[in-house]
């Protein structure tokens, strides 16, 4: 009885042995033919996770590399506009030169305002391009055209004149995310852009003795400012002076009243809010709850402040009243300072795009290495399989023919 149970063991073990070795054997060949060591998760765990994160690195990679591109595209897009609006305000600014002299007759006047008029049209049609169906000088505005034109018939000679542009886009710079925690503004909204001077906001309504009545937050130019219950106007002015935003704020006394001003240090129209249930601008006389920011200024604030349009279309009065003062005084320093504004943002896109292309550099220089990295982790070592392979088979057929030496006697080996 023991014996018989010796030669089942026997086989069985054998049989055991020679079904794993043919299991590795396969294993091999499958690495061999399929180009790759890993076919299960099993295979290798640890190289499996490492691997997943490659390819998931790589994944990331190819579509930075295609957001950086779409982002450089629409920089030098940008830049074109600009660069237009650039000769345009330089065509201008010959004009002014020009007519500043006092020189030319009421006629030549007339006819160089026309021309000042379909160059306003012009900038106002840059100021309203689109890129892929989106305006791009509208912030994150994607409504109507940014710039409202309006025009008023001169009663003299009957032609259509711009009296007006308005800006109805918003305050919010148009960003990409270009790698892992790496955002860039790609381009400005049209009321920093096509401004030219700073924006000076003084309230009529006094603000003597004022306190923040409770805990509340404001918004200034994108920058939120928690106010403190009880904050008076120094303490107000103080946090908006140290929040990072491009804003002066202020207090002045006349005639014994307080009064809370804010001004830009940089041409552009600002962008003002109550948030959190607070009230302090609307309590300052600054903003009207009622509109929508950067048009929501208190009807009673005075406003100081004037973009490109504006400038030109003090431009084109000037020459119809032949107000030399006017044109060599300040059309032509508004002229200076709005050119000066966007070939400042110019340069700023440039140093974005120059910041684009190291990234990109960086990322193809990453995907080389996580590809090659990725590649040994799951590729199969040829040379290393195929030895494997000859060590298998060789064992293999050394098992089969030791285990059929060792085998116990069957009664057929008597029969024959």
């Amino acid at each position: 009885m023991s014996a018989g149970i010796s030669q089942i063991s026997m086989a069985n073990q054998f049989t055991f042995n020679a079904m794993n070795r043919e299991a590795e054997l396969e294993k091999v060949q499958n690495q061999l033919t399929s180009g790759v060591k890993i076919n299960l998760p099993s295979d290798d765990p640890t190289g499996t996770v490492n691997f997943m994160d490659y390819d998931s690195r790589l994944k990331e990679i190819d579509t930075y590399g295609k957001l950086i591109q779409n982002a450089t595209a629409k920089l030098d897009y940008v830049d074109g506009k600009l660069g237009s609006a650039t000769d345009i305000l330089q065509r201008i600014r010959e004009l002014a030169v020009q007519m500043a002299n006092g020189i030319y007759s009421e006629e030549e006047r007339l006819n160089t305002a026309m021309e000042v008029d379909q160059l306003i049209r012009e900038l106002v049609s840059i100021g309203n391009s689109t890129y892929k169906g989106d305006p791009m000088f509208g912030g994150t505005f994607v409504g109507d055209a940014p710039f409202k034109q309006y025009t008023i018939t001169d009663p003299k000679s009957g032609d259509q004149f711009v009296s007006d542009v308005k800006y109805i886009g918003n305050n919010q710079s148009q960003v990409m995310q270009i790698e892992q925690n790496e955002n860039v503004n790609v381009n400005q909204p049209g009321n920093q852009l096509f401004w030219a001077y700073n924006s000076l906001i003084i309230p009529t309504l006094p603000s003597t003795g004022y306190t923040a009545p409770n805990d509340s937050k404001i918004i200034v130019d994108g920058m939120e400012i928690a106010i403190s219950q009880g904050d008076s106007l120094d303490v107000i002015s103080k946090k908006i002076n140290e929040s990072g935003a491009a804003v002066k704020a202020g207090v002045f006394t006349q005639n014994g009243a307080s009064y809370f001003t804010l001004e830009s240090t940089t041409p552009h129209q600002l962008t003002l809010m109550d948030t959190n249930g607070g009230s302090v601008l609307q309590n300052l006389g600054i903003i009207d709850p009622g509109s929508q920011p950067p048009n929501n200024l208190s009807p009673s604030a005075k406003m100081y402040s004037g973009s490109i349009f504006d400038v030109l279309v003090d431009f084109r009065e000037a020459l119809i009243k032949n107000d030399q003062f006017a044109i060599g005084g300040k059309v032509l320093g508004g002229i200076d300072m709005a050119m000066d504004n966007i070939l400042k943002y110019r340069a700023s896109m440039g140093a974005v795009e120059m910041r684009m292309q190291t990234v990109q550099e960086r990322l193809a220089n990453e995907q080389v290495y996580i590809a090659d990295i990725s590649q040994k982790t799951i590729g199969t070592d040829l040379s290393q399989a195929m030895m494997e392979m000859k060590m298998l088979e060789f064992s293999h057929n050394v098992a089969l023919n030791v285990g059929a030496r060792l085998m116990p006697k069957t009664l057929l080996d008597f029969l024959r």
